[in-house]
């Protein structure tokens, strides 16, 4: 992500930069950012009560709910807001980020506000953040790669612990980087693997495709065990979240393309996660099967060839995902209300 868009946070660690606008370059032809004065990716401000009248959701999660390669009306959480009458969603997608880090935005910004509805976000490869130390990411002047500190809980006998707090400012240039364990990297074999084949994919249509369905892989590999060590640290995370909320809660894990077209099982994490809704007895969302329910074709143009995020048809799909389960607590709310949302 470019960093003359983001600026120090002490406690997130970053942030866009309070009120920003910008045009970002983007193989999908560029898009705009508009920034609240809170420094994230919305139209409205984070006031402490609502509009009065108005059903109000708490939308959280990384680049694929910031929108990373769309301009801000074509995400699905804005798409979902002009669905529904009399509904604001505040969008608090923070791109590069860990759930760990989606936490401490929402106690930061919005878990003092007024809001009908929390929907948590994670993308799957997120499990993998949550257990870094620091980010690599580019200088805000040349462009090369550094080594951030990042905020990050541990999981201890009475529960998570956060370090990095404050979050240091300072960097590690990309030649004193150390050597970055395996199970540690976000990118591991799945960047690896993602790389290899799509090179080898635009000389042979196909192939990336074929392979990885034959080996028939699994990733994140860390959704395998319901005892690793990763999930257990993001099933805290979520359970502490859940536990905070003022208002009924909405998780959906969100997949990587890999998983949509296929290339990928995505049999683990589905299965934690539908454990992880009995337990915590929230709505856990699958949005998966929107997108499987079309051709190979359309599933493609769902994302940037280059960039792996959500085209505005990606978004779309997300968006046709979720509508019927924010329908449910929408008509719950009116119904509530009576009157005073007529």
């Amino acid at each position: 992500m470019a960093r003359n868009l983001f600026e120090h946070h002490p406690v997130l660690g970053y942030r866009f930069i309070p009120g920003i606008r910008a045009r970002v370059r983007h193989e999908g032809g560029g898009y705009l950012i508009r920034c609240n004065q809170s420094g994230f990716r919305c139209d409205h401000e984070v006031t402490p009560a609502k509009p009065e009248g108005v059903f109000r959701v708490v939308l959280c999660g990384d680049s694929y709910t910031a929108g990373e390669g769309v301009s801000n009306a074509f995400r699905f959480g804005d798409l979902l807001e002009h669905r529904f009458e009399r509904t604001q969603v505040l969008n608090f997608g923070l791109p590069g980020s860990g759930t760990d880090q989606q936490l401490l935005a929402f106690r930061e910004f919005a878990a003092d506000i007024e809001y009908d509805l929390l929907v948590i976000c994670p993308l799957v490869e997120n499990i993998r953040r949550n257990v870094e130390t620091h980010r690599l990411t580019q200088g805000a002047a040349d462009g090369k790669l550094v080594r951030r500190a990042k905020p990050y809980f541990t999981l201890e006998h009475d529960g998570l612990e956060l370090h990095h707090q404050p979050v240091p400012k300072s960097v590690v240039p990309e030649d004193q980087l150390p050597e970055i364990p395996p199970e540690e990297r976000v990118s591991g074999m799945y960047g690896a693997l993602q790389r290899m084949n799509t090179a080898i994919d635009r000389r042979v249509p196909g192939f990336k495709g074929l392979t990885t369905r034959l080996r028939r892989i699994d990733l994140p590999e860390e959704y395998a065990d319901p005892e690793h060590e990763a999930w257990r640290l993001m099933r805290a995370i979520l359970t502490d979240w859940v536990d905070e909320s003022r208002s009924d809660v909405m998780i959906c894990p969100l997949p990587t393309f890999g998983h949509v077209d296929k290339h990928f099982l995505g049999d683990n994490y589905r299965r934690r996660f539908r454990e992880l809704s009995d337990e915590l007895s929230v709505e856990v969302i699958d949005v998966l099967p929107a997108f499987w329910k079309h051709a190979a074709d359309f599933r493609r143009r769902c994302r940037f060839p280059d960039d792996e995020h959500p085209t505005r048809l990606g978004h779309t799909v997300i968006a046709d995902a979720l509508e019927p389960h924010v329908r449910r607590f929408h008509e719950r709310w009116r119904a509530s209300h009576g009157a005073a949302v007529r």
